[in-house]
């Protein structure tokens, strides 16, 4: 009978350790988050005096990276037909090829040696391009 009454008070207890460690507010110091703040608020200038998040995005990949150079002036405006891939393939070399038309949505993944080829509306090739 008397372990009814214990097990309750028990239990009672610890809601109310749990409702008291809970209850305290969360106040960080001051001084620790002073600093990182601070530092968020002015990004920090690149060279040339441009600030990092607003600077310029730039590829690190050229044309002859992936092979585009080598392509561009023999097949822009071909059918990508199977004989223009394979002789695509032997003049870029062996690497991933991408083939997409224009307007559809392909991954933002960079891949510098990959060589991309945009196909046009008409079904030719529009555009070779690294990334």
């Amino acid at each position: 009978m008397h372990r009814l009454p214990l097990a309750a008070a028990l239990i009672v207890s610890l809601a109310a350790c749990q409702a008291e460690e809970s209850s305290e507010p969360a106040t960080p110091d001051s001084t620790e988050t002073a600093a990182p703040i601070a530092a968020a608020a002015s990004p920090t200038p690149a060279p040339g005096g441009i600030p990092q998040d607003e600077a310029p995005a730039t590829s690190a990949a050229t044309d002859s990276d992936c092979g585009a150079d080598k392509v561009a002036g023999r097949w822009l405006n071909a059918l990508p037909t199977a004989a223009a891939k394979a002789a695509i393939v032997a003049a870029a070399g062996e690497r991933t090829f991408r083939y997409y038309t224009q307007g559809d949505p392909i991954t933002m993944d960079f891949s510098p040696a990959r060589l991309n080829v945009e196909i046009g509306a008409d079904g030719r090739i529009k555009r070779f391009w690294c990334g």
